[in-house]
């Protein structure tokens, strides 16, 4: 069987609170989905101030 990978992201201008939780929420319902969580990276632009989280997954 082929090994099938998604890349999700997640973004959030105002608050990394909310990012944060909305990747918590994110990795729970792929995980109970059958997802595996093989990475999970966040950054942020200085200059429009919008943190975002890359999310990957496979199964």
């Amino acid at each position: 069987m082929i090994k099938e990978y998604k890349v999700l992201k997640r973004s959030n201008m105002w608050s990394t609170e909310k990012l944060r939780k909305e990747v918590e929420d994110t990795l729970n319902r792929v995980s109970k989905e059958g997802w595996e969580v093989v990475s999970v990276a966040f950054g942020s632009s200085s200059s429009s101030g919008m943190s975002t989280a890359m999310i990957t997954i496979s199964r």
